[in-house]
């Protein structure tokens, strides 16, 4: 027969329920308050605890808020887990939490301050409003980026025309975020912006109109003065008069230079606004000289006109 103390401790274990401990999540990577930047990219690391079971028995969960931030996975097999989050304007907390394989959990909830970034500041320097440009003449792309958390070099930027759509023109800033390039526009009023993106996906642009004329004209030009094959005794000065003129620019945006076959160049002389050129000289050699006079406007363009002029002994 059984005996009855024997037959009641049977009974007392077949009623035992076993305990099971929560298990523990703390963060390690930030303090409470930690200060992090907007918009940038925050490894935020942690360690889970149990027990009861091994870290491959636990899931752990990130949490923005109440948004799930990293999907549930199982911790590494030190407990140790992490997450990268983009750190928006409006988070203030990250949580880290942690459940067994009975559903048991833990958490470690983090305060978190967020320091609002900047976006880029961007200055175009070239092309100008009021400047001349051709739609047969490379223009001159130039300007500045920077960001008052990113490197230039670090910055994203591109040249944009609303007629012509973004411009195949080299805007790669360098490591003081200075822009330059080149490149062609098509004939019309353009507005050129330059944009910059900062690692964090902040904009910044500048803005320029501009109008772009049909292909350049050479300049025109007559020598008036003196009249072809005049000549003089040495060391008379010889005032030499002509015109230039450019449909596309003033006159006096033009530059004119003196040349004589025998003696080389004689010097310069800057029309007026009205096209008059006036150039006096005194040095001829004793000699019959072709002497020209070459006119070149703003981008590079020129004309010609010569007479022959005789300098003899008095």
């Amino acid at each position: 027969a059984f005996s009855p103390v024997f037959f009641l401790a049977c009974q007392k274990d077949d009623g035992l329920t076993a305990f099971n401990a929560e298990p523990e999540a703390e963060i390690t990577s930030h303090g409470d308050g930690a200060e992090v930047f907007e918009g940038f990219v925050e490894t935020f690391r942690g360690s889970v605890t149990d027990p009861d079971n091994s870290p491959e028995d636990l899931t752990v969960l990130w949490y923005v808020g109440t948004e799930e931030a990293c999907a549930a996975a199982t911790p590494e097999s030190d407990g140790t887990t992490s997450c990268d989050i983009v750190i928006g304007e409006d988070y203030t907390e990250i949580t880290l939490e942690v459940r067994d394989d009975q559903n048991a959990a833990g958490s470690d909830v983090l305060e978190i301050t967020v320091i609002p970034t900047e976006s880029p500041e961007v200055v175009i320097f070239t092309p100008e409003t009021g400047g001349v440009y051709y739609s047969d003449q490379k223009l001159t792309f130039s300007g500045q980026v920077s960001d008052g958390e990113d490197s230039g070099e670090d910055l994203i930027a591109y040249w944009e025309s609303d007629i012509d759509g973004e411009l195949d023109v080299d805007a790669e800033p360098n490591a003081d975020g200075e822009v330059s390039g080149y490149g062609y526009l098509t004939e019309g009023e353009h507005a050129i912006e330059l944009h910059a993106e900062d690692t964090t996906g902040k904009t910044g642009l500048d803005s320029v109109l501009i109008n772009v004329g049909p292909p350049n004209s050479a300049p025109t030009c007559a020598i008036t003065a003196p009249e072809d094959g005049a000549a003089d005794e040495e060391g008379v000065t010889v005032i030499f008069e002509g015109t230039a003129s450019d449909v596309d620019v003033s006159a006096d945006w033009l530059s004119v230079v003196w040349s004589s076959d025998k003696d080389g160049d004689l010097g310069e002389s800057t029309p007026t606004s009205s096209g008059d050129v006036t150039f006096a000289w005194s040095d001829l050699t004793v000699n019959t000289h072709v002497v020209t006079m070459l006119v070149t406007d703003e981008v590079g363009s020129t004309c010609s006109d010569s007479l022959v002029y005789t300098v003899g002994e008095p």
